[in-house]
């Protein structure tokens, strides 16, 4: 028998304290604790890391050079570790063409079955098309009453025709004797004197012969040889014995429509797939969407008029004397439109023509040169078409910048975002279920849920000659959709884009995909798997987690929900503080044992259930200083609602896992904001307006989007507290006396920093064949800074020591210069006390990130009326942090300001002003407004799935 334990002994990586911990294999195991107190350097940096890096030292050295490779972590031993998979809670991608279809490979499995067994249909027309083999053009023509009289003909093309001469002796030299030409039999001698003018139909007779048992094995030469001339048909005149008269009969080899000419090639699963020339729309490439102009960022104040700089294209002190300006005059005085009016009192036709052009139209345009006005004739462009005339030809970069600003990503206008050419859109897999529709391609079964989309390929009956070969095809189509339902995506459409999924959609897709994938015997680390859950949804996740182990994983996953903890075979408690506070093991066991361990909060909060009580902080809806008002929205699944926002409370907008929170707070109110107060070219989602919004000042966004993509971004430089400390060391004695500016003190630019590593503190070294390894600069030993900079000190600290201190020491550090205080004090209040200041963005998670934002603003002077947007605040915090979380939003709240938060976490939910409650499911089973009011009245709502979990 192996080894049922991983042993991890003395691990240091990070702020871990020389701790030994004991992981039970092929067990649930959640390792819990305060944000940062160690639980990803414990899960992430030492087990994986230890894990990936043998499996990746196992491999030869060319292969390894394609691969991510770990530095060993801080730790004495591991032992009984297996291969590891981490299933980190980052964003889909930013790849435009990866869909949920693709990144689970249901898509690949699509592919195959519809160009085995799908049905073509003429795009014009929609009219289905057939083909037939030649042996099925055999048994058609054999199953005739025996005495059947056959003539058989074989199309000749018609291209052939114009040399009539030469293709009679081509058949004559064949054997060929006879032709029908324009319905009208004729012998080749005598065809050459007998041809018409015009030819429009051209067949040559392969045979003539009489059905009988004994003329099979000469019918079936006749079938092969008529499909050799032609390739993809051939005719048959056909008189049975009772019949006084031909009957014609055409068979088709090929999907080909005769009265139309359309012909589809043989269907490959390439010709299904958008990233081939095969099959995707030759507009978009496959893409579904294509660049370009929006009317609304020309015009962004139609309150304005032409006059008054309405079009921000041009600038309004030029536009009467640029040949554009005249142009537009000219378009005025054609359409009799006011120039001093608001742009939207004008004539629609007048709006058109303006961004659209005259269509070929020509104006008389008055240009004035050295004293003389000379008419030219000429038709306007259109505002948008030079707009994207000029991003589509300029090879000025600037110039297609400049343009870009005026345009948005839309739907394709050739495939309607569908992807792919017209006649692979139109073929077709035909279903037995239920209560959708029977025929579906395969574009409009990826626009179906997934809880659709099951039921709907289950009834797909695989025709008896491929059913062998297909079966395994359609189970696994089967399988990954059943995946994906378990893990709580059964509303997420299989077109959805992976760019558009959030941190935990793309986890649970990962794990839905790794579930699928069937393998056993390797230690899964998963991070946060409940982010975006609704309460209702996590007995799917908890099922389909315990499914991996039950095939033979080892399962290890860092939460903070108490379901998915009391439901694990194994629980690890970190703590008992964040940083340096933290990083030691406080119990280890059974939920049930770790509960009954004093030391460790964890156990005392699940021992005593504890709720964040803050029943006299809340506000009610006699406290709000308005509303915002979002009337008919109806993207995607909303179903034209009109939602009311309290303005001056902490709202809260709930609802089941895909039930439209999302949509409604992100897809259409943060970018109409976006849009009205600082231009952004977003599209909104689809909604008739709102009412309210001049009782803001602005709207900021607090999301989980990386602080930036640079090492060199990090807490200090985003929040600006590097640039009240550089600005503190230029003042300094020395540094006067040196004549240095807050300049020297950046780490970006020369002067100040080392120039031997340019201020990255390492220095990388090509390995070649091996990753790229980094070693601390022998220069600056890893400082950044050069020694003359370094010796400029503040109370015995230089800036390199500095940003190598916590938020929590430099605000104690800093306690004596107000505005610097005053960010590192707002870091530590929103439970950032441990992250270091130089940290490297790119190191924190989505949750640190949006708490380093919302410190940002925290700090920032206030002058209430703003909104604050809020996705999910409580990700990767504790139970403890999210109490000190909502202490921070009740302050911004308390200064004016208005809070909107999409959020899962009951605590948040239960310490909200108002709640909206949206649902009552997810995808088609929601997007409309449950409820709306206190937590009490919710919580009063039968019909609330949110109400439930109050109630409960």
């Amino acid at each position: 028998m192996g080894v049922q334990e991983i042993v991890i002994k003395g691990a240091r990586q990070h702020n871990l304290k020389d701790i030994d911990v004991s992981i039970p294999k092929e067990k649930l195991v959640v390792i819990t604790g305060p944000s940062g107190s160690g639980k990803s350097s414990l899960a992430f940096h030492t087990l994986y890391a230890e894990g990936q890096r043998r499996y990746v030292e196992s491999l030869s050295s060319y292969a390894r050079q394609f691969l991510d490779q770990f530095d060993k972590p801080e730790v004495d031993s591991i032992e009984g570790l297996s291969p590891a998979i981490a299933i980190e809670q980052r964003s889909g991608g930013m790849n435009p063409r990866s869909t949920i279809a693709t990144a689970t490979e249901i898509y690949d499995y699509l592919r195959i079955l519809y160009s085995a067994i799908g049905i073509p249909h003429d795009p014009s027309t929609g009219e289905r098309l057939e083909k037939m083999t030649a042996k099925d053009i055999i048994d058609a023509l054999s199953a005739r009453p025996e005495g059947t009289k056959v003539v058989l003909l074989a199309p000749v093309p018609k291209e052939e025709a114009a040399e009539p001469n030469t293709l009679l002796e081509n058949l004559q030299r064949q054997g060929f004797v006879r032709l029908r030409v324009n319905g009208e039999m004729l012998e080749l001698d005598e065809a050459a004197s007998q041809w018409p003018k015009k030819v429009k139909n051209l067949e040559v007779v392969v045979d003539r012969l009489v059905v009988r048992e004994n003329a099979m094995s000469r019918l079936a030469d006749s079938v092969e040889t008529a499909l050799r001339i032609c390739g993809s048909q051939a005719l048959a005149l056909v008189m049975e014995p009772e019949a006084g008269d031909w009957q014609e009969v055409s068979f088709l080899t090929s999907y080909r429509n005769p009265a139309t000419g359309f012909e589809l090639p043989a269907l490959t699963p390439k010709h299904f797939s958008f990233n081939s020339n095969s099959g995707a729309c030759p507009v978009c490439h496959g893409l579904g969407t294509e660049m370009s102009c929006d009317p609304n960022l020309i015009v962004p104040d139609p309150s304005k008029s032409l006059n008054e700089g309405a079009v921000v294209v041009w600038k309004s002190n030029k536009r009467k004397k640029s040949w554009q300006g005249k142009k537009m005059d000219a378009l005025a005085d054609e359409f009799n439109a006011d120039l001093d009016a608001p742009f939207s009192s004008l004539p629609e036709s007048f709006k058109y023509a303006l961004f659209y052009g005259t269509e070929g139209k020509e104006l008389k345009v008055i240009w004035e040169k050295d004293g003389y006005e000379r008419p030219m004739i000429q038709p306007f462009e259109g505002l948008c078409r030079t707009v994207e005339r000029f991003s589509r030809e300029s090879k000025s970069n600037a110039v297609r910048r400049s343009m870009a600003r005026f345009m948005t990503s839309q739907r394709c206008e050739k495939c309607q975002g569908r992807r792919l050419k017209p006649e692979i859109l139109a073929v077709t897999l035909e279903s037995s279920a239920s209560g959708g529709e029977r025929e579906l391609g395969i574009d409009r079964f990826c626009a179906l849920a997934v809880e659709d989309a099951l039921p709907w390929i289950q009834g797909i009956e695989l025709p008896a000659d491929r059913g062998s070969a297909l079966q395994g095809v359609l189970t696994e189509t089967v399988r990954r959709l059943q995946f994906l339902q378990d893990v709580g995506l059964s509303y997420l459409t299989l077109d959805r884009g992976s760019n558009t999924l959030s941190g935990g959609e793309a986890q649970r897709i990962r794990l839905a995909t790794q579930i699928g994938a069937g393998l056993s015997g390797v230690v899964y680390v998963l991070d946060e798997p409940s982010i975006g859950l609704h309460c209702a949804d996590n007995a799917r996740l908890i099922t389909a987690l315990k499914r991996l182990r039950d095939i033979g994983n080892t399962v290890v996953v860092v939460e903070h929900d108490e379901d998915t903890i009391r439901a694990a075979d194994w629980l690890i408690d970190i703590g008992p503080g964040a940083g340096v506070h933290g990083g030691e093991l406080l119990a280890q066991g059974t939920p049930e044992e770790v509960a009954k361990q004093k030391q460790s909060v964890t156990g005392q909060w699940l021992q005593s259930g504890a709720a964040i009580d803050l029943e006299n902080t809340r506000l009610g809806l006699e406290d709000a200083t308005g509303e915002l008002v979002i009337r008919n929205a109806r993207e995607h699944n909303l179903k034209g609602i009109d939602v009311t926002l309290p303005l001056g409370l902490m709202v809260t907008v709930t609802g089941a896992s895909g039930s439209g929170k999302s949509t409604l707070i992100d897809g259409i109110l943060r970018r109409a904001l976006s849009r009205h107060f600082y231009r952004a070219t977003a599209v909104p989602g689809a909604h008739d307006g709102i009412d309210g919004i001049e009782q803001l000042d602005k709207v900021v966004v607090v999301d989980q989007k990386p602080l930036g993509r640079s090492p060199r971004s990090n807490p200090a430089t985003y929040t600006g507290a590097l640039d009240h400390i550089r600005a503190l060391f230029a003042k300094l004695p020395l540094a006067r006396q040196r004549g240095y500016n807050a300049g020297r003190f950046s780490f970006n630019i020369k002067g100040g920093r080392c120039e031997k590593c340019q201020g990255d503190g390492a220095i990388r070294i090509d390995m070649h064949f091996l990753n790229d390894a980094y070693v601390p600069c022998d220069s600056c030993q890893g400082k950044r800074y050069n020694r003359e900079t370094l010796e400029v000190t503040y109370k015995g600290r230089s800036i390199a020591d500095v940003l190598e201190m916590t938020a929590e020491e430099g605000a104690t550090f800093f306690a004596n210069v107000p505005k610097l205080n005053a960010i590192l004090t707002a870091l530590t209040d929103v439970g950032l006390g441990y992250i270091q200041l130089g940290q490297p963005a790119n190191t924190l998670s989505g949750g640190e990130a949006q708490r380093v934002k919302l410190a940002d603003e925290l700090s920032r002077p206030n002058s209430g009326h703003c909104l604050y947007l809020l996705d999910e605040p409580t990700t990767g915090l504790h139970f403890n942090d999210v109490r000190v979380l909502l202490g921070v939003l009740g302050k911004l709240r308390d200064a004016g300001n208005s809070l909107v938060i999409v959020e899962h976490n009951l605590d948040v939910i239960r310490a909200s002003d108002w709640i909206i409650d949206l649902g009552p499911g997810g995808g088609r089973h929601g997007g409309e407004v449950v409820v709306s009011g206190t937590p009490a009245q919710v919580a009063d709502c039968e019909s609330s799935l949110t109400g439930k979990w109050l109630r409960d």
